[in-house]
Order: C-alpha cells, then structure tokens, then sequence
C-alpha cells in the first residue's frame, strides 16, 4: 500500500468518491483527447514532467496555482 497519500477511505466518506482520481482521468482524458503526450503537455505547462505524472497518476495533492497552469495548457489552440 502507498502510504504517500492515504487513502480517501481513510477519511470520512466522500460523497464523489477519490477527488484525486477523478482529477487524474480528466486530465488523461483532456491530454489524450487534444493528442498531446505526457511530455508534451509539460513542456506545454512548463512544469516537470514528474509533477504532471504525479497528477495523472492520482498522487498529487496539487496546488490551486498548480491545476491553473494544467488547465491553461490543457485548452484547445
């Protein structure tokens, strides 16, 4: 067990379930759907490509500044 993050289990209930792993399918699914890579969608960012990885894999707890720069790189140009 990744004892990184706890789990949201270990937290009173939820209602919508992990918010983390909400956050990491929607920008999976915002990245794959403009057909941008990983390393492409940080370079985009101008974050590393490590904070991006963690974000999609649902082990960040990322910053309000952080989730704008993502959703600014994430927009259709």
């Amino acid at each position: 067990m990744d004892l990184a993050r706890p789990l949201i289990e270990d937290f009173p209930a939820h209602p919508d379930g992990d918010p983390a792993d909400a956050l990491a399918r929607a920008v999976r699914a915002r990245r794959a759907a403009l057909g941008l890579t990983l390393p492409a969608l940080a370079a985009r960012a101008g974050l590393p490509e490590a904070d991006v990885r963690a974000v999609e894999a649902g082990h960040a707890v990322p910053t309000l500044a952080l989730l704008a720069v993502l959703s600014r790189a994430l927009r259709k140009e």
